[in-house]
């Protein structure tokens, strides 16, 4: 790539840890605020601790849109699914040469970048949360799958190869809408049902009956994957739920941590949308389970923002 430079949009767990990783990798990484604009570039002290109790800080350059006149290098997106069409919006008025990777969970959350060039879509397999003090907590369970939505210049490997860092992993993926849809599947159970019982993410490894209730949630997603042509493994999903659950025990998911914190949750791109696309093939009835769970969170969340309003 004729320009290394990274941009990370989104100031979040995900986004603070990767931009520390990255930075000790000696890459040119910047921070771009997603939710606030207008502020001037600051340096930013951001520290990291892994499971290994390891802490890694770094000093990250931070920005807002409104700073940004050109880009030219590489766009990782950290936010929250919801903000990508005005993301997207934003970003089509910078000129510059530049790949676009998602690395947000959920489906067909690439649609607003669909008039863009070099479109990439990870599949992110780690846990991430800022604690009290304001440190980065983060987990990585394994390397987490980058494959091409809309990529016209066929270089996977080169863009995999400078985003990735020893702690925080990525490898190339031909097959990503495989993952991507194993992965939203699994997230559907852990973003509906550990907030609504308010647990960490290890209950499905510790609890065998809340295991079960995720298997229900699989049946219904992976029946709906087969009627719109993509045969999906109930029994790999299963098994990939267990081991995050095990490697993520104690961590909290973000759907539980957003309505916790106040904020909107994502659960539109995961329970909602499985539920509109059941609708969309007019079988609804596929995923009954999934929409009301999904339904109970996004009832929950916005009682959670009706108090923070008050």
């Amino acid at each position: 790539m004729e320009n290394n430079k990274i941009y990370i949009i989104g100031s979040g767990a995900i986004g603070k840890a990767l931009a520390v990783f990255l930075k000790l990798e000696k890459k040119e990484v910047v921070l771009v605020r997603g939710s606030v604009d207008n502020l001037k570039e600051s340096n930013e002290v951001i520290s990291v601790r892994d499971t290994k109790n390891q802490t890694f800080e770094e000093i990250i350059t931070t920005t807002t849109f409104s700073n940004l006149k050109e880009l030219n290098g590489i766009v990782l997106i950290t936010t929250k699914t919801f903000a990508n069409p005005e993301i997207a919006k934003k970003l089509g008025n910078i000129k510059g040469d530049y790949s676009i990777v998602l690395l947000q969970n959920g489906l067909n959350i690439e649609t607003p970048f669909n008039a863009f060039k070099n479109v990439f879509r990870c599949v992110l397999f780690t846990t991430s949360q800022i604690i009290d003090n304001g440190q980065v907590r983060f987990k990585a369970v394994t390397a987490s799958p980058v494959g091409s939505i809309n990529n016209r210049n066929g270089n996977l490997e080169e863009l995999v190869n400078h985003i990735h860092t020893e702690h925080f992993a990525f490898r190339p993926e031909p097959n990503i809408e495989h993952f991507v849809w194993n992965k939203a599947i699994i997230n559907c159970a852990f973003n509906s049902i550990c907030p609504l019982l308010e647990v960490d993410n290890g209950i499905f490894y510790r609890n065998d009956d809340v295991a079960s209730i995720a298997r229900t949630v699989i049946k219904e997603c992976v029946d709906l994957s087969r009627k719109i042509g993509l045969q999906l493994d109930k029994n790999e999903i299963e098994k990939s739920l267990l081991l995050i659950s095990e490697r993520a025990d104690g961590q909290l998911i973000s759907t539980y941590d957003d309505i916790r914190k106040k904020r909107r949750t994502e659960i539109e791109s995961l329970n909602l949308e499985m539920a509109r696309l059941a609708e969309s093939i007019g079988e609804p009835e596929l995923v009954p389970f999934t929409k009301a769970l999904g339904l109970t969170v996004l009832e929950k969340s916005k009682l959670s923002l009706l108090e923070n309003s008050n």
